[in-house]
């Protein structure tokens, strides 16, 4: 089964090295409210003319952040592209349409765009793999009582704090950011990511440091999960409930 690693991600590179120039998919992560209907650029800065050729996917997303991808089920999830294949000249810019319409929401989907044509200093071909991903969220935005922190450790000996979230409802929503705090050095950023119905995530945020971060910092476009712990307390689980906006 192919895989793309976690959302984070942006495009694969299936070569030895990069070529001259770069390609680039933009956006790369786009949300609408149920049906979707939209457009992306793809960018060929580099000197080849490439050819594109484009293929929907659907995928789920493991508790890791592990990003798995499978056939799209056209009897949920109905895509429409302006194209399928085309060819993109030397520095220039090639913009894709689409609409999309599912029989129930939330519902997601890839537009996976293979690129080739580029070849690396060497004269080598390179095949190129961008991935532009769709969320089609559900009319009513997730909650905060929706998501249950279900562990909070700061691991000393890898310098890492670790996030357990638990997402209880139906509906899909995005952690904007993820941040974590304390007394010593600048706050460290963890990045954004999906949190499915039903579903587990974990999360992996560096702390660089001896010293246990003092505060969790979790955004959502409706609310945000605020932990924090007492300087003397051992930060091994999460309590209070979230925090409203």
């Amino acid at each position: 089964m192919p895989r793309l690693r976690a959302l984070t991600a942006l495009g694969l590179i299936a070569g030895l090295s990069m070529p001259l120039g770069a390609q680039t998919v933009r956006p790369a992560v786009v949300e609408y409210h149920e049906q979707a209907r939209g457009r992306f650029e793809l960018v060929n800065e580099s000197l080849f003319p490439l050819t594109v050729v484009l293929d929907v996917r659907g995928f789920h997303v493991e508790p890791s952040g592990e990003l798995i991808e499978s056939p799209l089920d056209t009897s949920v999830v109905d895509v429409r592209l302006s194209a399928m294949s085309f060819r993109i000249p030397p520095r220039q810019t090639y913009v894709v349409s689409y609409e999309a319409r599912a029989k129930s929401y939330p519902a997601w989907f890839i537009i996976s765009s293979a690129l080739t044509g580029a070849r690396t200093a060497s004269g080598l071909n390179v095949r190129v793999i961008l991935p532009h991903v769709v969320y089609m969220l559900q009319e009513e935005s997730l909650r905060a009582n929706d998501v249950i922190v279900r562990a909070l450790e700061f691991d000393r000996p890898t310098q890492k704090v670790r996030l357990t979230l638990e997402n209880t409802s139906d509906a899909l929503g995005r952690a904007l950011s993820t941040t974590v705090s304390g007394d010593a050095g600048k706050p460290q950023e963890g990045g954004a990511f999906p949190l499915f119905p039903h579903s587990i995530r974990r999360v992996e945020i560096p702390w660089p440091h001896d010293v246990a971060p003092r505060q969790l910092l979790v955004e959502f476009a409706d609310f945000k999960l605020d932990r924090r712990r007492p300087v003397s307390a051992a930060w091994a689980s999460a309590l209070g409930a979230p925090e409203q906006r």
